[in-house]
C-alpha cells in the first residue's frame, strides 16, 4: 500500500468521525452536579465555581463539531450558562474563581488547537470581554478578567497587536485588586477641608466616583438612599459613603454639590490622582466597597450587586459574599 493510499484511508476515517459528530444535535450545557449535602450558599457557590467547566471539557463527552455551536452547545445556551457562572463568581472565594478562570482559558486554548475550525479561544475571550469587562455589563468583574488577559499573552490564537494591548491593560486591571488595600488619596470637601481616604473610619466604606449632573450617578444615589437602615448604619459608624469627583470642572461640581446627601463624605480630587493612575476608572459612575481596613471587597461593581450585598449587612446579618484576600 502506498503512502498516498494510507493517507487517504486516515483522512477518510477522520472525516467519518467528524461527520458522525456533526450529526449530533445541539446539547444542553452540562452543568456540574452539586452534592446534596452542600446546603449553604457559600459552599454551594464554591463547589459550583470549582467544578463548573469540567463536564463541558470532559474528554468523554461527544458533541457536534458544527461551528455554529460552542462545543456542541448553542450560543444562547452557552451564554446563559456563562451568566450563571459569572454570578457565582461574586459569591465564591476569589482564589477559587481565579483558579477556574485559569482552567477555562487553558482548556479553551487546547480545544481551539484540537479543532482549528471552531475559533473556540476567540469565542471564549469574546464572551469574557462582554460579560466580565464591558463597563455596561452588570456582571463586570475585573478580578476575574485578569486570567483572560494573561491567557491572551500566551495564546497562539492571538495577534501580536492584541497581545500588546493585553500587556498594556494588565497593570491597570491589577490596580486595587479584591482583597488588597485600596490606594489612598486626598480629597477636598465642599468646606475646603482635606481628607485622606484612610481618615474615614467605618466597618465598611462605599467609594463612589461620580460626576455632577450625571443621570446614572443620580440613579445610584437614589438607589443607595433607598436602602433601609443606610442612615442608621452611617450614624453608627458601620458604613461610610465617600463620594469623590475625579475630574477638574470644579465650578460645575460646587454648583451641583447641594444634591449630595449631607451625611456622606462629598469631595473632589484636587490632585487628579484617582484618574491619573491610582484607579482604573473606565466609566462613571464607579462603585467600590471596602472593609474596615480599606481592603477591597468589590471593585467597580454594578449598583444592584452592591445593594444586594449591603441589605443583609445593614440588617445585621452576614453577607452572602465570601470573597477572600489574594
Amino acid at each position: 500500500m502506498t503512502r498516498r493510499s494510507v493517507l487517504i484511508i486516515v483522512l477518510s476515517a477522520i472525516l467519518a468521525v467528524s461527520s458522525c459528530k456533526d450529526k449530533i444535535g445541539p446539547q444542553p450545557f452540562p452543568m456540574p452536579k452539586v452534592p446534596a449535602m452542600i446546603s449553604s450558599q457559600k459552599d454551594y457557590a464554591n463547589y459550583l465555581v470549582s467544578h463548573f467547566w469540567q463536564p463541558f471539557f470532559s474528554e468523554e463527552r461527544e458533541y457536534s463539531r458544527d461551528t455554529s455551536l460552542i462545543g456542541g452547545v448553542t450560543k444562547d445556551a452557552f451564554s446563559q450558562a456563562f451568566i450563571n457562572y459569572a454570578t457565582m463568581l461574586f459569591l465564591a472565594d476569589t482564589k477559587r474563581g481565579l483558579q477556574e478562570q485559569e482552567y477555562l482559558m487553558e482548556q479553551a486554548e487546547k480545544m481551539a488547537a484540537a479543532d482549528p475550525r471552531s475559533n473556540f479561544f476567540e469565542t471564549i475571550t469574546s464572551i469574557c470581554d462582554a460579560y466580565l469587562y464591558n463597563p455596561n455589563s452588570p456582571l463586570r468583574n475585573e478580578e476575574m478578567y485578569i486570567p483572560v488577559e494573561e491567557a491572551k499573552l500566551k495564546s497562539q490564537f492571538v495577534s501580536d497587536d492584541d497581545k500588546a494591548e493585553a500587556a498594556a491593560l494588565l497593570p491597570r486591571l491589577k490596580l486595587n485588586r479584591v482583597g488588597t488595600p485600596a490606594a489612598d488619596f486626598t480629597f477636598t470637601l465642599r468646606s475646603g477641608s482635606k481628607m485622606d481616604l484612610y481618615d474615614v473610619k467605618a466597618d465598611n466604606t462605599i467609594m463612589f466616583f461620580s460626576n455632577p449632573g450625571c443621570e446614572d450617578c443620580k440613579a445610584v444615589i437614589d438607589q443607595l438612599m433607598s436602602l433601609q437602615g443606610l442612615n442608621e448604619a452611617i450614624a453608627d459608624g458601620k458604613l461610610a459613603v465617600v463620594n469623590v469627583y475625579p475630574d477638574e470642572d470644579l465650578k460645575e461640581w460646587f454648583a451641583y454639590a447641594p444634591v449630595y446627601p449631607d451625611n456622606w463624605y462629598n469631595g473632589f480630587d484636587q490632585d487628579l490622582a484617582v484618574g491619573g493612575g491610582l484607579y482604573n476608572l473606565r466609566a462613571i459612575p464607579s462603585l467600590y466597597l471596602l472593609d474596615k481596613d480599606k481592603k477591597v471587597i468589590f471593585k467597580d461593581v454594578d449598583p444592584m450587586m452592591l445593594t444586594d450585598y449591603l441589605q443583609p449587612v445593614l440588617a445585621g446579618q452576614p453577607s452572602s459574599s465570601t470573597q477572600s484576600s489574594l
